[in-house]
């Protein structure tokens, strides 16, 4: 099935939103989680580092949650380039490379 690159960009603005937000409510429930699994502990009778290894993982799936914000800002970017590209292209046909010309790409920089 394909799409319209109107459809396609309609379509991609809202759900990139939703993606975005959705990474935000994890993180906001995994903290109201890690503030419940404290307050927990605190209460009377519970030994001072009860649950600490659930505590520890718990932390471990903040930070992945937040390499995935990461991640998303990094595909937000790279669909605002895209967008520019398609605009260019479907703006400026001539932008295209002529038929049979090689585009060659740049070296890669090599680090010592």
């Amino acid at each position: 099935m394909s799409m319209t690159i109107s459809a396609a960009t309609a379509r991609i603005s809202r759900q990139l939103p939703e993606a975005e937000l959705s990474l935000d409510s994890a993180l906001l429930a995994s903290a109201r989680l890690m503030e419940s699994m404290l307050l927990a502990r605190q209460a009377d009778g519970v030994a001072n580092f009860t649950g600490q290894t659930a505590i520890l993982r718990l932390a471990k799936s903040q930070r992945s949650l937040i390499e995935c914000q990461n991640d998303m800002i990094r595909v937000h970017r790279a669909l605002l380039d895209a967008g520019r590209e398609v605009k260019a292209i479907i703006d400026e046909p001539e932008a295209c490379p002529a038929s049979g010309t090689l585009v060659e790409e740049a070296p890669l920089l090599q680090v010592a």
